[in-house]
């Protein structure tokens, strides 16, 4: 007499429970792939942005305008600067706002979490100036975010001496003059990227 195989209870538990495992390792693999995934997508984006933030800072700065202005019975003076802060009057705007006429320009480097720097743009059209507006202090709700995390952010000068070409940390217009022959933007995204250094070149004027 012919007798039909079939499975037993056992073995079909054993198959689900193989089957299960397999979902689950799967699964496992495409949610760590779709990370690593969304992880790169977002660090494309933020090196994307930082590129185009600094291109727009060193067209700024190559837009020196070198002539200061008065300002409630005040000189402000075309550029000023340290490693994490520099003020200057461009002829290029970054704020939308801002469509004619020069500008002052305020860049700030702030402490975050972690050790982390923020790049901070505070920006007034001259033309339009209120009497009254105190634009050598501004208030931080005046700043905008240009790159909200760095490693390290910092400005450097570059002035022509006896010796030679230096760049230093800090530029003095009393002690240095009107302004450099060239500014240096020097980022670092985090401990273990390499720096990228961005130099805008600035026109001297001609007093000859």
């Amino acid at each position: 007499m012919y007798k039909s195989k079939g499975f037993t209870l056992l073995e079909l538990l054993i198959s689900l429970t193989i089957l299960s495992v397999i979902v689950v390792i799967i699964s496992a693999s495409l949610r760590v792939g779709i990370r690593a995934w969304e992880k790169g997508e977002q660090n494309v984006e933020a090196r994307q942005r930082q590129r185009i933030v600094l291109d727009m800072m060193r067209r700024q700065m190559a837009s020196l305008r070198l002539k200061g202005f008065t300002h409630n019975e005040k000189e402000i003076v075309s550029l000023k600067g340290d490693e994490k802060s520099l003020t200057f009057l461009s002829q290029r705007a970054m704020i939308p706002d801002n469509t004619f006429g020069p500008v002052y320009v305020k860049y700030a480097v702030n402490q975050g979490e972690n050790d982390t720097e923020h790049l901070m743009l505070y920006e007034k059209n001259i033309v339009l100036l209120d009497k009254d507006a105190d634009i050598e202090h501004p208030s931080d709700k005046e700043f905008y975010e240009l790159i909200p995390e760095a490693r390290n952010i910092s400005f450097e000068y570059l002035k022509k001496k006896e010796e030679g070409l230096e760049w230093q940390p800090a530029w003095d217009p009393a002690a240095d003059g009107d302004a450099p022959m060239a500014i240096r933007i020097v980022f670092k995204k985090n401990e273990d990227a390499a720096p990228v250094r961005v130099i805008a070149r600035i026109e001297q004027e001609d007093n000859s």
